[in-house]
């Protein structure tokens, strides 16, 4: 299982507990360094207060020094732990008067001549040991000099008090992350409850139901809410979409499809050739009819596609409408139709989807090419305003007529014209390819004369 599939109680525990974890040790390290600390300044002052005990007992004999060593100090060290003592007092020269001769040698310059203590830590017969010295001045008799005095202990006595302080550190920050860990294991149950009820609520959806979820939810999960919530309202647009074009689709279909199954029966049951050619001219027109509202319907189902997944680039729309003019001479020639194409010199640039500008354009062509008589002129034009490109297509023919301007953007509403292949959605589809582009479709009369002219007005990129 990838990390990002994990629980996310266990993502956050295991995040909270190994931040947990590395401040603990963290804190361990300095509990030692504490610890450490606090007990060499306990069994430094023993070993202070026993180097102390022995000077006291150093005196001038003559003209040289001698000690009786008071045992008592040394057993001060070894009561509190099964620790082993050594001492030394070296007179004057480093000359050894008493104890442990072998012990490790301090350089007289090292020792501060203000009566404070020298404790530091050396080796000695496989031992690691810990010292301290101090240095006094005597005098008496004929003698006045200074004299060193050393005592020296194991540290097992150290380092078990070291430990037993460790040990309760360790198990205190053990239990701390224990508590830590269940705490916010509860808590996170807790917390994530809201999202339990949201999922048993949208277990209980029907497929059909993509109303907005209003459930209360934590501050973090609000944008993701937020986002579900635009998600249910776009799929329920474009379901709503699916189903209205299926049943405009089942609609249209059916009254050429049964005018093609009658023109069929018709003409099989004929026994007059020219009865025949008849019945099957109307076949043919049925067909082309039947041809075009497939593929008008197709059309439409792909703008709604491409409005979905739409996706806004600059668009060089001299270039785009130069393109698609020149594929549609080639049509036009065949019909007798002059078809030209005035460009825009400097060129403009809009925003926008390229798939769905050409589809815009392809269905104007195509009605002013369907419905222009031979000898007819038809013309693509760009023109560039204050505000708005306009990408125009101009003919010559019958044109619309006044009472029927207001009708043309509708579903399958058809002019009567001398064309009955038409379906009605061609205007419909170029006017929601341009208001998702912002803009708008117009028509004007051309005047002198008879004639159409459509206008697709995009709004103009400002630099």
């Amino acid at each position: 299982m990838s990390w990002q599939r994990k629980s996310l109680r266990r993502r956050l525990l295991l995040w909270l507990l190994g931040a947990l974890a590395v401040i603990s040790a963290l804190m361990l390290f300095e509990v030692r360094s504490s610890a450490t600390k606090a007990a060499n300044e306990a069994y430094d002052r023993v070993l202070l207060g026993s180097a102390l005990a022995i000077a006291e007992r150093v005196v001038v004999v003559g003209e040289q020094l001698e000690v009786d060593v008071p045992y008592v100090a040394l057993e001060m060290l070894t009561s509190a732990a099964q620790d082993r003592v050594f001492y030394q007092v070296v007179g004057p020269g480093n000359a050894f008067i008493t104890g442990y001769d072998d012990l490790p040698v301090v350089d007289g310059n090292e020792i501060p001549k203000n009566d404070s203590p020298l404790f530091f830590d050396a080796d000695y017969r496989g031992d690691a040991i810990r010292a301290g010295v101090i240095s006094r001045h005597i005098s008496g008799g004929r003698l006045s000099a200074r004299f060193t005095v050393m005592v020296a202990e194991t540290v097992e006595g150290r380092n078990n008090l070291i430990n037993e302080m460790m040990t309760a550190a360790i198990v205190r920050q053990l239990v701390f992350i224990l508590v830590a860990g269940i705490v916010l294991w509860i808590g996170i149950g807790w917390g994530l409850k809201p999202l339990v009820r949201l999922e048993a609520a949208l277990n209980r959806r029907t497929p059909s139901d993509l109303r907005p979820i209003e459930h209360e939810v934590p501050q973090e999960v609000r944008h993701l809410i937020d986002a579900i919530n635009d998600l249910m309202k776009r799929l329920g647009a474009s379901i709503e979409a699916m189903q209205r074009f299926t049943a405009n689709a089942a609609h249209q279909l059916r009254t050429p499809l049964a005018a093609i199954q009658t023109q069929a029966e018709l003409a099989s049951d004929a026994k007059d050739p020219e009865e025949v050619s008849r019945r099957l001219e109307h076949l043919n027109r049925s067909t082309k009819q039947t041809s075009r509202l497939i593929n008008q319907l197709l059309s439409l189902a792909r703008t709604h596609q491409e409005n979905e997944n739409f996706q806004s680039e600059a668009i060089d729309l001299k270039r785009l409408s130069e393109e698609v003019t020149r594929t549609y001479v080639p049509l036009a020639v065949a019909q007798r139709i002059d078809l030209g194409f005035e460009p825009l010199d400097p060129t403009s640039s809009v925003f926008g989807n390229g798939e769905l500008i050409k589809e815009a354009l392809k269905n104007l062509i195509e009605n002013a090419l369907n419905y222009c008589p031979e000898h007819s002129t038809v013309t693509v034009r760009l023109k560039q305003g204050s505000k708005n490109v306009v990408l125009e297509v101009e003919d010559n023919g019958p044109g619309v007529s006044l009472d029927q301007q207001d009708k043309i953007f509708e579903r399958f509403y058809r002019s009567e014209t001398r064309d009955d292949e038409g379906c009605g959605l061609g205007l419909p589809i170029i006017r929601e390819i341009m208001e998702r582009h912002g803009g708008l479709i117009e028509y004007h009369d051309v005047k002198p004369g008879p004639g159409a002219c459509f206008k697709l007005r995009f709004p103009l990129i400002v630099p």
